[in-house]
Order: structure tokens, then C-alpha cells, then sequence
């Protein structure tokens, strides 16, 4: 009966258990049921006495042979079938074992793959939604060639991988089990994000074509600006050149430059269309242009340059050549200055610094001492008196002009004579003033229009003009420096 008992005992508490949910449930199990066995085989010394003692008492013939024959023949029968019941359990749970071993080699290579597909994922969705600007063409070729690229790499190695994933979920799923204790991420999920990434590939090749068509028209943008900007300046060059360098006569030269100044003024309408481009260029951002070196600003300075440049040479030549008709200054003379003063005019400016028109008097033969150290120059800040009078730090040329030719009228009469001369022009040859009309009836149009323009009213007399006052300022600078 104890041997019995036991046995009732030790089946229920091992035959009938449950394997276990996972690796961890079955290795108790296990455990449990390696020390059930032990138990049994200490157990089977019971057995065998059990049975020695069956055979003592069918030996001395006990009166209940039969009755001991049969409980003895029920109690191997048992034990028969709890050691084999014990080794048939021993092997379902080592083969549930080495299940839960494979499903938990499945979590770990599923958890490992899909946290490193995440990962990726992650980074390239962040650079798939990252804003497109580019600033060139060939930036928006570096884009394409990217995007080629991840898209292979999405199209080979990418979907390999994600295959992979699948695969381990199949077979995962075919051993029944749904969670996996590594990792938060289910199939479901991870295919929701293949597919968001196959959406964002599809927009960023949308967002780059555009990208890419809003660069080829800030490129045609360039083109035309840089076309119109270069042909701009070599004009302006070209113009400025012929201006500077022309040896012509002086009749001559100021039929050219009011050619150019006409030519310069309808220029205007080409800046303003250069001035344009440039708006739309910096309306669309773009800053850089490859096709030329000249801002819109630039040029507009440079033909204000150009135009006031011009318009002073203009009134230059023809104050020179009003000058030669009234004072009999050589034209040679007169070339020769100009030509004196270009050659110190290294930048072509139109103005000589201080320094540069010290030079260029020297160069013409002008005595002008050195002064000691420390000691004013005395006899070129007398100069510059006349030919600098605003102190601005330069001599243009007509101021130059100007002063060259006054300093080659010493021989012309004197001042009260030419006063003198001027009032026998007027009305009875004794007054004080004199009209337009007597200047006109007494000499050439063009000197009588110089006169007119330079003499200063009369005062208290409509219609009167200045002679006396007029006089005297054409001779004021010869007076003043005639110790040079």
C-alpha cells in the first residue's frame, strides 16, 4: 500500500504537468521532473524488495498466495507504466526544450534585425523630409545621384533585409507564439514603415524634379544677365577708351564725345533691363553667377561715371575751343595739355590727385621750389587756390584746362584795355555797362554767347550786363600767379 501510494503521487505531480509557456517555464519543468526521476530510481529498491519478499511468501506457501500474486502482478504494472510514462515526458520536454530554444534564437535575430531596420529607417525617413534648396544645377545633380543611390540600396539590400524580417515572423508565427519579450516591434509595424518610406521616396523625387526645373530657370536667369552685364561693361569700357584716348582736333573731339554722351543717355534703357534681371535674380535668391563679375549696382555707378565724365569733357572741349577763339591759344598748345594730363591720369579717372598734378606741372616745365621740412608750399597752395578752390583733394581736367590756358594769355592785352574795348562796343562808347544786343551786333555769335553767359548784371539797369567785373576775372589768375 505505500509503494502504492507513492507511485499515485508521483504520477500526478509528474505525467500530467504542463510544459511550460516559454524557455524559462520549461527549464522548471525540466528541473522538476530530473528530480522526480531521481526520486523513482531511489524508489525502485522498494520495487525490488517488494518483489523479493512476493517471492519469500510464494515460497513458504502463504495461505494467500493467489491474493499476493495478483496485488504484486498490478504493482509492477504501474510501476511499469510511471517508468515509462517518466521517460515518454522526459523526452516531450526536452523536445519542448530545444522548441523554446529555436523560437528564442527566432525573438533574438527578429529583435536584432528589426531594431537595426528602424534605426535606418529613422535616418532615412529624416533625410527624406529634410527641405530641398540648392543654389546651382549641379547641386540638383548631386541630389539625383543621392537619391539614385538610396534608392538602389532601398531597391537591393533594403528590401533583402526586410525580407529577412518576414521570414523570421513566419516562422515565428508557426510555433503559435505572437510576443516577443526582446523587442517592441511587430511585423505590422515595421510594414507600415517600408511603405511610409516608399510614399517619402516617391515625394522627394517630386520635390527634387521641381527643385531641379527652379534652378534651370535661375540658370537661364544667369545667362541673360550675365550675357547683357559683360556686353554692359566692355561697352562702357570701349566708350571710356575711345574717350580718353582720342587725338583729334578739338572741333573734332566735341563732335565725338556729344555723339557718345547721346549714345551714353540711351544706353540707360539697357541698364534698366540689366537692372531688372537683377530683380528677379534676387527675388528667386540667387547671389552668385558664375557668368559674370559686374553687379547691377556697379554698372549703374559706372555709367553715372561714364555719363558725368562725358558731359565734363563735352563742356571741357568746348570752353577750350571758345578759349582758342578768344585768346589765340594754339590748338597744338592745347593737345599738348591734354595729352600732359592723361599721361598722369593712370586710371583714367578724369582727376588728378594733388601729388599727380604736381608732377604734371613740373613735367610742363613750372618752377616750383621744394619747400624745407616742415614749411608750407607756399607758391602750389596758391595754385591750388584756383584750380582746387572746393579742397575736394583733386584737379579735373577742365579746371586743369582752365589754368594752362590762362597761364598762356600773358601777352593778351591787359585789363584796361579790354575794358576800354568793351565800352566802345556800347551805345555813345561811354557807358558802364553793355547789352546783349551791342555784343552781338560787335562780334561772332559763339563769343558773344561766352560773354553773355559769364557776365554778371548790372545792377538798377533791366537788360544790362557787367563788362568791367567780366574783365577783370579773365585776368585775375594770371595776376595772382604770376611769380609761378
Amino acid at each position: 500500500d505505500p509503494a502504492q501510494d507513492r507511485q499515485q503521487d508521483s504520477g500526478s505531480s509528474g505525467i500530467n504537468a504542463e510544459y511550460g509557456g516559454d524557455l524559462a517555464s520549461c527549464e522548471v519543468l525540466i528541473n522538476r521532473h530530473s528530480n522526480f526521476l531521481s526520486s523513482l530510481a531511489s524508489f525502485s529498491e522498494t520495487i525490488e524488495g517488494l518483489s523479493k519478499l512476493q517471492e519469500r511468501l510464494i515460497a513458504a506457501q502463504h495461505a494467500q498466495t493467489k491474493a499476493i500474486k495478483q496485488r504484486h502482478s498490478d504493482v509492477m504494472k504501474r510501476w511499469n507504466k510511471l517508468c515509462a510514462d517518466s521517460e515518454a515526458k522526459k523526452k516531450r520536454l526536452s523536445t519542448a526544450h530545444a522548441q523554446f530554444l529555436e523560437i528564442e534564437k527566432l525573438f533574438q535575430g527578429f529583435a536584432a534585425k528589426a531594431s537595426q531596420f528602424n534605426g535606418w529607417y529613422e535616418n532615412a525617413e529624416e533625410d527624406l523630409s529634410e527641405l530641398i534648396y540648392t543654389s546651382s544645377l549641379e547641386e540638383c545633380k548631386r541630389l539625383h545621384e543621392g537619391q539614385s543611390r538610396f534608392v538602389e540600396t532601398l531597391s537591393q539590400i533594403k528590401r533583402e533585409d526586410f525580407r529577412g524580417l518576414l521570414e523570421l515572423d513566419k516562422k515565428i508565427r508557426s510555433f503559435h507564439v505572437t510576443v516577443n519579450p526582446y523587442t517592441w516591434f511587430t511585423m505590422d509595424a515595421l510594414e507600415d514603415s517600408w511603405q511610409n518610406l516608399l510614399r517619402l521616396v516617391k515625394e522627394r523625387d517630386l520635390r527634387i524634379e521641381k527643385e531641379t526645373l527652379r534652378q534651370a530657370q535661375n540658370e537661364e536667369l544667369r545667362k541673360a544677365y550675365g550675357t547683357q552685364a559683360n556686353s554692359f561693361h566692355q561697352w562702357l569700357t570701349l566708350t571710356k577708351s575711345q574717350l580718353t584716348n582720342t587725338k583729334q582736333g578739338l572741333e573734332e573731339q566735341r563732335d565725338l564725345i556729344a555723339q557718345r554722351h547721346e549714345e551714353i543717355k540711351k544706353r540707360r534703357a539697357i541698364l534698366r533691363e540689366i537692372e531688372e534681371l537683377s530683380s528677379h535674380l534676387e527675388q528667386a535668391m540667387v547671389f552668385d553667377n558664375k557668368y559674370t563679375t559686374h553687379s547691377a549696382l556697379t554698372l549703374a555707378q559706372q555709367w553715372d561715371q561714364l555719363n558725368e565724365f562725358t558731359r565734363r569733357m563735352l563742356h571741357t572741349v568746348q570752353d577750350q575751343i571758345e578759349s582758342q577763339s578768344r585768346t589765340g591759344v594754339d590748338e597744338d598748345e592745347l593737345k599738348e595739355f591734354t595729352l600732359m594730363f592723361k599721361h598722369f591720369d593712370k586710371d583714367r579717372s578724369g582727376r588728378l590727385d594733388h601729388s599727380e598734378f604736381k608732377a604734371c606741372l613740373r613735367a610742363l616745365g613750372f618752377d616750383l621750389p621744394v619747400p624745407a621740412e616742415g614749411e608750407h608750399d607756399v607758391t602750389f597752395e596758391a595754385i591750388l587756390d584756383f584750380v582746387d578752390c572746393d579742397r575736394d583733394g583733386f584737379v579735373r581736367l577742365e579746371e586743369y584746362m582752365q589754368f594752362m590756358i590762362s597761364r598762356t594769355t600773358d601777352n593778351v592785352a591787359g585789363t584796361d584795355e579790354l575794358t576800354e574795348a568793351f565800352q566802345s562796343l556800347t551805345e555813345g562808347g561811354d557807358k558802364s555797362f553793355i547789352t546783349a544786343t551791342e555784343l552781338y551786333s560787335a562780334m561772332p555769335s559763339e563769343q558773344a554767347k561766352y560773354c553773355i553767359d559769364r557776365m554778371e548784371k548790372f545792377p538798377d539797369v533791366p537788360g544790362a550786363l557787367d563788362y568791367s567785373n567780366f574783365t577783370k576775372s579773365i585776368f585775375q589768375l594770371n595776376t595772382s600767379l604770376a611769380s609761378c
